[in-house]
């Protein structure tokens, strides 16, 4: 068998690739790890907690308000979760359609931080938004460690429109629609009369409306854009040609009544 005999600089640099392509193999088997555990979560973790300027807050009823928050999962001397504060400040926040109804929530990551330090983290890089004491439960609810977690909460089923591990300026529009979404989801919610129920659900091609009087029909996506308006035929309502994904239908009939149900196609 021939011998074969490396240099001390081809040894060193082949030992470096093998342990940047290890890196890469683990930080892909991870990343697809918390994609899975965010991804399992669609809806929002309540909570009853004062924030560390004292003024008590209940999620749940924030978003029965009207309301859409961004929880922001921090830790302490994370300048990551500092750059992505700064970054839903300057160049989210500012492009929202109603600002007046979207709350920005920084919240340490685990049970072990308290007000005085969260305080500290907020005054030190110049923040103004609310922030709470650690809450591990949301950490955990929203796919474990991965500093910052960002999550985007609304409607008056509490839906998770976004929730991620990380944070880059290029997921900012991504952020910005799951904002818009929120906003859109609790406006139908709110114009509706009554809530209304349809079957199956999930569906892949025909809705049966529940009730009898229900004459038309138009279907919306989470962003408040029309997709379908049609009459009903004895109740059924035909989404087959609709992709796969979550919609809101506004239903009428001949004296005027509304409603409103919710379903996902698949």
């Amino acid at each position: 068998m021939p011998h074969i005999s490396y240099s001390n600089t081809e040894l060193t640099t082949n030992n470096l690739q093998n342990q940047t392509n290890m890196k890469q193999f683990f930080s892909l088997v991870t990343a697809l790890a918390f994609a899975t555990g965010i991804q399992a979560q669609t809806t929002a973790l309540d909570f009853t907690a004062n924030d560390c300027d004292g003024m008590p807050h209940t999620l749940f009823t924030e978003l029965d308000a009207g309301n859409v928050v961004i929880i922001e999962l921090v830790m302490m001397g994370c300048q990551p979760c500092v750059t992505a504060g700064n970054s839903l400040k300057n160049n989210v926040l500012p492009n929202v359609s109603d600002p007046s109804r979207v709350k920005l929530y920084s919240i340490g990551f685990t049970n072990s931080i308290n007000c005085t330090q969260i305080n500290s983290w907020k005054t030190s890089n110049g923040f103004t938004h609310t922030v709470f004491a650690g809450m591990s439960a949301q950490t955990t609810h929203y796919g474990g460690m991965g500093m910052p977690t960002i999550a985007v909460v609304g409607g008056g089923d509490h839906t998770v429109f976004y929730s991620d591990q990380g944070h880059s300026d290029s997921e900012n529009p991504a952020i910005l629609a799951a904002i818009e979404a929120g906003l859109a989801a609790v406006g139908v919610q709110e114009a509706a009369v009554n809530t209304v129920g349809v079957s199956p659900n999930p569906t892949n091609d025909v809705l049966t409306v529940n009730g009898t009087n229900w004459t038309n029909a138009k279907v919306m996506d989470l962003q408040g854009r029309t997709l379908l308006t049609v009459q009903l035929n004895a109740g059924k309502l035909d989404v087959s040609a609709l992709p796969v994904g979550m919609y809101v239908v506004r239903l009428s009939d001949a004296d005027g009544k509304e409603g409103v149900a919710r379903f996902e196609k698949r």
